[in-house]
């Protein structure tokens, strides 16, 4: 017997999908808006238009919180090849691993159009001192440490196909409202932003929509928006891995 094979599909899948601290990044930025109406700190607040890029002097050691929006983080190889490194909704935070006289690994870029509150790091450092702000963000930083872990797993042991399917259910816990038994997923999206989270073309994402299409794990509105259908996204991934469908609570004995 192989160590894989002891693995229950649940566990598997708790690897693979993407985790996003919603309740934790909702509470720090709670926390966040609290200390600083209490102290005497001034913040920057940057607004982008949807595609602008951050203007950032490198690793400044910022961090910044989204107050409104989503943001991608970008990387460009030397020959201009664009990589999505992640996407970030409302209340989440990034900058925070920018350390002076190191290279950043990223370029942020509004998806929308995003506000940004900027605090510098004598100041991220001082609110860190209270006891309930902390704790949070220590939290949310082993979620980030475990959601970046599942990023790497989803590249180096899923194929492109797989990688779409894990992404919409990431795209639907962060963006996505309830519409009957679907999600709708209200960012429009192109195959081009597709393409960079997965590492494939456009044309192949678009044969991936396709078939998820005609397998009813997602319906495209005319609007451009994705109803997804988590349930059915995640029986095509126990599919996939041959692990067969996940059994559900209410499943009939």
């Amino acid at each position: 017997m192989t160590l894989a094979s002891t693995r229950t599909a649940t566990s598997v899948l708790d690897d693979m999908l993407v985790p996003r601290g919603s309740e934790l990044t909702l509470r720090l930025m709670k926390g966040v808006r609290s200390a600083l109406y209490a102290h005497p700190v001034t913040a920057r607040r940057v607004a982008l238009a949807a595609g602008e890029l951050l203007q950032t002097d490198g690793a400044d050691g910022r961090v910044y919180f989204i107050d409104s929006g989503a943001i991608f983080l970008e990387h460009y190889s030397p020959t201009g090849r664009r990589t999505i490194i992640d996407m970030l909704s409302k209340n989440e935070y990034f900058g925070e691993d920018s350390l002076p006289g190191m290279p950043n690994q990223y370029i942020p870029a509004a998806v929308v159009d995003t506000n940004l509150i900027v605090l510098e790091n004598v100041v991220m450092r001082d609110l860190l001192d209270e006891a309930n702000i902390c704790d949070v963000w220590l939290r949310s930083q082993m979620l980030k440490a475990r959601r970046h872990r599942s990023l790497l797993l989803q590249h180096t042991t899923s194929d492109c196909e797989a990688r779409l399917a894990m992404r919409l259910l990431d795209l639907a816990q962060g963006f996505g409202t309830a519409s009957g038994r679907s999600i709708r997923i209200g960012l429009k999206l192109r195959h081009e932003d597709y393409a960079a989270m997965i590492g494939t073309t456009r044309s192949r994402v678009g044969l991936f929509l396709q078939r998820f299409t005609d397998r009813g794990m997602i319906r495209r509105s005319p609007c451009g928006a994705i109803h997804a259908d988590p349930s059915a996204i995640v029986d095509y991934l126990m599919e996939r891995m041959g692990l067969g469908p996940l059994r559900r609570p209410d499943a009939v004995a």
